[in-house]
Parts: structure tokens; sequence; C-alpha cells
């Protein structure tokens, strides 16, 4: 048997074309290195390298041979890595979302319906998220679009609704009652959260001369807010959350754009459809 620190040295050799780059790569001595392919070619019975006097490189064998351990040593990360992410899944219910709506409510409601599991939470780009449940990084991950999988579940979560926040004096705060569109906010200079998730691809789309001055601190965000008159960007989940009252200098507008309206839908593997009933259940109950 081939032992995984051979392959390891046969691959970096391959990936450098130098002793000396290889071995400084994997941290060893350039004759412990030496030795390792020498090692690799007396398990395998081939010659994997051509020999001069001052250098040393991969004959055709060698190269399928490098090619073969990097597969074999990329299958291993991956073992690794759905080994790990299945064991978290027996202690942790890990969501993924697409925007942080969701995440202000979600985490708290399955923290009660499963008192002795973590619950651990994240934004992240909705590639990434459907990757994460099908490898089992994410229990559950909160999209905008449905999914149609026979390998997945998904159901509706909820809905959410983008509004502008304005001072009391900006022109479009008369349509507080019937709204406005993106179109009559294009161009306005708006502050933002670093973290809006698909909300940022929504507005840069839709308001593609506006600048969005984000911010990486909720307190510098709330400070700027409180303290200017920037329009920024709310939602009926965040107002719900942390109540209109908190801003009574604000006005808030709702975006009448059909882009200006997220459903989200939960979706999850089928093996996890048992493990979250208790929340699927809750969440049809609210609905």
């Amino acid at each position: 048997m081939i032992e995984i620190y051979l392959l390891e040295a046969l691959a970096a050799f391959y990936q450098y074309g130098t002793l000396s780059a290889a071995s400084e790569h994997l941290h060893i001595s350039q004759p412990a290195l030496s030795r390792s392919m020498q090692k690799l070619e007396d398990l395998m019975g081939v010659s994997l390298f051509e020999r001069t006097k001052n250098r040393i490189t991969l004959n055709e064998t060698g190269k399928l041979a490098a090619m073969h351990a990097e597969r074999i040593l990329q299958s291993e990360e991956e073992m690794i890595r759905i080994v790990r992410n299945y064991d978290s899944s027996l202690h942790t219910i890990s969501v993924g979302y697409c925007a942080p709506g969701p995440m202000m409510e979600m985490p708290a409601m399955l923290s009660s319906l499963y008192p002795g599991m973590a619950v651990s939470s994240e934004i992240e780009e909705e590639e990434k998220l459907l990757k994460g449940v099908r490898s089992r990084k994410y229990t559950m991950a909160v999209l905008s679009y449905p999914v149609q999988d026979e390998n997945l579940v998904c159901r509706k979560c909820g809905s959410e609704q983008l509004f502008i926040s304005l001072i009391p004096a900006h022109p479009a705060a008369m349509f507080r009652d019937t709204g406005v569109s993106f179109a009559d906010m294009n161009g306005e200079t708006f502050v933002i959260a670093d973290q809006v998730g698909v909300w940022e691809r929504i507005t840069r789309k839709n308001m593609p001369d506006s600048k969005l001055l984000k911010q990486s601190s909720l307190d510098s965000l709330n400070e700027i807010v409180n303290s200017s008159s920037l329009p920024a960007f709310a939602t009926d989940l965040t107002l719900r959350v942390f109540r209109r009252e908190s801003n009574p200098n604000r006005i808030f507008v709702p975006l009448t754009d059909p882009d200006a309206k997220l459903t989200y839908y939960a979706v999850c593997l089928k093996e996890n459809e048992k493990k979250l009933r208790a929340w699927f259940q809750r969440n049809a109950e609210s609905e």
C-alpha cells in the first residue's frame, strides 16, 4: 500500500517542477524528498523519473502517476470534509441564508425547537448554499428561488418586502402609502450594510446609477442613518424585529417593483427532512 505522504511528495514535485521548490512547499529537506521519490518507484516497480547529474524530471509514466496521485489526494480531502460535515450535523443545525432578514428570526425558533442542538448561521451566495446542502455543510439553506431535485426537500418559508428609509424632508417620503419604484430612486446614494445577500445584487441591477456606501459595522450604519440625510434600506422583517419606533426620524417607503419582494424557500437533503420535521411543521403553521 502506498502511503499518503508519498503521493503528496509526487504531487508536489509535479506541481512545482523542482526538488527545491517541492521540498520547500512540503517543509522537508531535499534528501528526504529524494528518498520518498525513490521509495515510490520501488513500491510501483517502475521508473518515474529521468535523472541527470544536476536535474531530475518526471518521465511520461511519472506524469501519469502524478495525475492519479492528485486525484487520490483530492478524494481524501473530500472524504475528510464529508465525514466532518456529517459529524457536525449530528450535534449542530447549520443554516445558510441568502439574505439577513430570515436569519433574524429563524435561529431563535430552531433553538427553541431543538434545545439540545447548537444552531449556526451564516450568509452566503446562493450557488454556494445549494452546494453546501448537497455536501452536508448545511443542514438547511434559505434561498430566494425554489429547487426541484429528487434528493432535496424544498418548502416555502416566508417572504420579505424591501423599503426605502428616508428622512421626512426627502421628496419621496410623501409616497409612504403608495410606494416608489427602483427607477424613482436610481441615482441616489444609499448607505447599506456590508452583508445583505441577494438584496445587493437586486439593488445594483435595478439602480445601476446609485452609489452604495457599504458599512461592515451595524453600529456605524445606524449612526450614519441617524445622523445623516442619506437614504438607506429596510424590510418588513427588519422593521418587525427592530420596530419602526426605534428611529422616529425616518419614513419607510415600500418599493413597488416585483424584484422588491422575495419569497424564501427552505432547502435540505431528504435525509434531513425527519430531523427538521418540527421546524417544517412550525413554519407551515405560521404561513
